[in-house]
């Protein structure tokens, strides 16, 4: 695992939001605006059941982000990995 930048962290823990993209069946991309929380240097990312990018998750745990500084969109952080762990606990 690799740890998170302070940039990273900062803007994880502001109010900020992130664009994540999972991969559809088909290899497409599918992009969704999410808030996310950290706990230490993982990511959490909240989603229902229902939602696509759970089920995409299900599938195929490559995952990536991007967050913006809303008071400062010029100002990101891209993120890439991998889903570690799907659980309801805590949702």
């Amino acid at each position: 695992m690799v740890e998170l930048t302070e940039l990273a962290k900062k803007l994880i823990d502001g109010k900020n939001l992130a664009s994540v993209a999972t991969l559809m069946p088909d290899g497409s991309a599918q992009v969704a605006p999410v808030w996310v929380e950290r706990e230490g240097d993982i990511v959490v990312i909240n989603a229902t059941t229902t939602r696509q990018r759970y089920r995409n998750l299900k599938r195929d745990p490559r995952v990536a982000l991007c967050l913006f500084d809303m008071d400062n969109i010029y100002s990101t952080v891209s993120i890439r990995g991998r889903a570690i762990e799907i659980t309801k606990k805590g949702a």
